[in-house]
């Protein structure tokens, strides 16, 4: 559980189950509700400043406690919940554990209390309606917020009041709310404590108090034949379209994933803005073992490279399997992931063009060995990438029948917070290291400079700088199609040392720098697909040596999800 202050936040309790804690008014005690592995729940007065326990407020009716707040220094009042699975609200001494309940247990669900002087506020559903209360506890009475507060809102929760104003949340078609209003222009309607005892709402379904309503009650009880649901029940389900780029390769892909959630697979389609080859894939991985196993295959168009000097083009088709160790160790508001995995692959290249009959089809097998870590702090809805984060990739291809060959990619980017609020630094850096065999031709995604066209050479280095900044938040839906949440700019510069060497021998170096600005819309369509996409401008500070002559370049950037967040 975590501690907040003006100046900090502290972590004082590890491997607890604490909810919903409150701070006392002097700050120097916590209540929290612990909930044990079987359910049962108590309430825990805590130290504020280690942690440590105080007192387990006792619980002879073995009531389940939500939303605990301190009252004074030896009372809590919560919302509780009965064995019957009825609710309260009531109040708690914490020396003895005596409950007091202001009304009577019924079925209506109630959350969310807030205290201001004596009187509770809260959420509770009542008929067909979730509605504000306000309880004296001096006087002994229960007050509803008379409707309507908002016309276009449906329910009403969460409040959170003052001397002067109240403010709360709804549901509204155009999504979630938050409603703040002066206490003087709101109407409340004394109601008696026997006032959640009306039954709950049918919601105009006739057929709940029909006679019938109960029948499996009735039903007979008779063997019936068990067996055994086959796992291979609706294997396929294609279900979502996934645009993606991991720069430099663009992809779409087709998400599937099985009824019993054990399988998931994939057809995709690749570009890659280096190399500028074609791929198709289809690859599954079988989730109910540890580590998770995978299996699928690759066709690639188009893939080139050099030889002597001349380009060469070739297609090649990958099928293979292999197993991955996904981690999950994030904590507190660190998220932080870890994926250790290794692919044996058999690759078979058909050589296209002039060089069809030198080199004919050839094949091999290979190993593709990966590492990849990503930790970042949570990230507020107008930040562009999280304030602080880290990614980590490598990835090492080594062939291990026919031919010799080997590649090693590396590639990390560190997240930094800008000048202002919401404005991020990214520092990128990569390094791309090939045997010298020359007998293979890997592909990677190493990130070239930007606005050139790249090759995959022996050794490749590379660093860079954004800076990322909002322009405007819009915050506006179209139609209630897409939804607008924000555009932003992106300034960069990058830097690409390049190492290779010629057939007779002699070394090749070069440096490709660019520098330039991207501007991004980062959408959401349907309410439920969130999209980037925006423009490039590159401006080459070197010659293009792969690729076009000129120095000024604009590019189209498709969706993009750089980090997982």
């Amino acid at each position: 559980m975590f501690f907040n202050s003006i100046l900090s936040q502290l972590t004082i309790t590890r491997h607890s189950k604490y909810f919903s804690p409150d701070i006392s008014e002097d700050g120097k005690t916590i209540v929290a509700v612990q909930v044990e592995p079987l359910g049962r729940s108590s309430l825990q007065i805590l130290d504020a400043e280690n942690g440590k326990l105080i007192s387990s407020v006792p619980n002879p009716e073995n009531l389940f406690y939500t939303y605990p707040k301190f009252y004074s220094s030896d009372k809590i009042i919560s919302a509780v919940r009965n064995k019957s699975g009825q609710m309260s609200l009531a109040e708690t001494d914490i020396g003895t554990g005596l409950t007091q309940y202001f009304f009577p247990f019924s079925f209506n669900v109630i959350g969310f209390p807030c205290i201001w002087h004596d009187t509770v506020y809260f959420s509770a559903s009542r008929l067909n309606d979730d509605k504000i209360f306000a309880y004296s506890i001096k006087n002994n009475n229960l007050q509803v917020l008379e409707s309507p507060l908002f016309k276009e809102a449906l329910g009403y929760y969460q409040p959170h009041v003052n001397d002067d104003k109240i403010v709360w949340t709804t549901f509204t078609a155009n999504g979630f709310k938050l409603i703040q209003k002066d206490k003087l222009t709101l109407s409340w309607k004394s109601v008696g404590n026997k006032y959640f005892e009306d039954s709950i709402s049918d919601f105009g379904i006739a057929a709940i108090n029909k006679t019938n309503t109960n029948l499996l009650a009735f039903v007979p009880k008779t063997a019936v034949t068990v067996n055994r649901y086959s796992k291979a029940t609706g294997l396929l389900n294609f279900h979502s379209i996934e645009p993606n780029i991991d720069d430099p390769e663009y992809s779409i892909t087709v998400v599937s994933e099985n009824i019993l959630n054990t399988l998931q697979s994939q057809l995709s389609f690749t570009y890659d803005r280096n190399e500028q080859f074609k791929k198709v894939g289809f690859n599954a991985v079988y989730g109910a073992l540890f580590p998770y196993l995978s299996a699928g295959i690759d066709y690639t168009i188009d893939r080139r490279g050099r030889y002597h000097g001349q380009r060469v083009y070739w297609n090649e088709i990958e099928p293979g399997a292999g197993i991955n160790v996904p981690l999950n160790l994030s904590k507190g508001r660190s998220l932080t992931n870890l994926n250790i995995g290794s692919r044996y692959t058999f690759n078979r290249t058909n050589y296209q063009g002039v060089y069809k009959d030198t080199f004919g089809t050839v094949s091999y097998s290979y190993l593709n060995n990966s590492f990849s870590l990503t930790n970042q702090v949570q990230k507020a809805k107008q930040q562009i990438f999280p304030r602080f984060a880290q990614t980590l990739s490598v990835n090492f291809k080594k062939a291990i029948t026919n031919f010799q060959g080997s590649q090693l990619v590396v590639d990390g980017n560190l997240y930094f917070p800008g000048l202002f609020p919401n404005q991020s630094i990214v520092l990128n850096g990569a390094v791309l290291q090939k045997d010298k065999s020359s007998q293979l031709n890997f592909s990677s995604n190493f990130p070239f400079s930007r606005g050139y066209s790249a090759e995959n050479l022996y050794q490749m280095i590379k660093w860079g700088i954004d800076f990322h900044l909002p322009l405007i938040y819009p915050d506006k839906g179209i139609a209630n199609i897409v939804y607008l949440l924000r555009t932003r700019a992106s300034l960069f510069y990058d830097l690409t040392h390049v190492n290779d060497f010629f057939a007779n021998g002699n070394t090749f170096t070069a440096d490709f720098r660019s520098t330039g600005v991207e501007i991004y819309f980062d959408t959401k369509w349907w309410n439920e697909l969130p999209l980037t996409f925006g423009i490039r401008y590159s401006r080459l500070l070197d010659d293009d040596l792969f690729g076009q002559v000129g120095s000024n370049r604009w590019e189209l950037i498709l969706p993009v999800n750089l980090l997982h967040q």
